[in-house]
């Protein structure tokens, strides 16, 4: 069932602060969330994070071939998640003039017409494959595994000090035609493959 805008604001400010402001990165900690102890709540703020990177990413003008019905985004999932419920809540929800549509992946093939692609841990072992699946295709690629970032994945998030941070790999992103803000770039962990500047 697909929840309105209102019902997943007030699901992740239950387990967290909203990370970002009116579209504006106020810094740092404006773009931290503590954790909560239970997986649900953590996903929701995992999910929140989602939503708020494909804001600050511009993906090339060819698209996926038109194989992504205009006015939609396809956003999937591939690998077991703790807590799928925070990801469907995203489901058909409004962002940047378009509608998420959220997709669960049974096999890393079907991840080439994706325009987000979120990873999770049980894809580890098969991650070189499926990230050589996506090779020249312009799909953000995003988990919350540790090494994801520096193994390819573009934005990976992570617990520092009960807090979801995040690296980024913008030689991956530049390599599939994807720009990412700078703003987002500045306020990552570790950035691999860019300066600060993003120059």
């Amino acid at each position: 069932m697909r929840s309105d805008t209102g019902t997943v604001r007030r699901r992740v400010a239950a387990a967290a602060i909203v990370l970002f402001a009116a579209g504006l990165l106020q810094g740092a900690d404006a773009f931290a969330a503590e954790r909560r102890t239970s997986a649900p709540a953590e996903y929701q703020v995992k999910a929140e994070f989602v939503y708020n990177f494909i804001k600050f990413v511009e993906w090339p003008l060819r698209g996926h071939g038109g194989n992504v019905p205009e006015g939609m985004i396809r956003f999937c999932v591939l690998g077991e998640l703790p807590d799928k419920a925070s990801f469907e809540a995203l489901d058909g929800q409004e962002i940047m003039g378009k509608h998420l549509s959220l997709v669960f992946l049974k096999k890393s093939e079907e991840s080439r017409v994706c325009q987000v692609l979120f990873l999770s841990s049980t894809v580890s072992n098969s991650l070189p494959e499926v990230l050589e699946v996506l090779q020249g295709q312009p799909t953000l690629t995003i988990g919350d595994t540790e090494g994801y970032a520096r193994r390819g994945v573009m934005i990976n998030m992570y617990l520092d000090n009960k807090r979801v941070r995040f690296n980024i790999n913008a030689e991956t992103a530049g390599a599939a035609g994807l720009r990412i803000s700078t703003k987002l770039l500045n306020l990552a962990g570790t950035l691999y493959g860019v300066s600060r500047t993003g120059k």
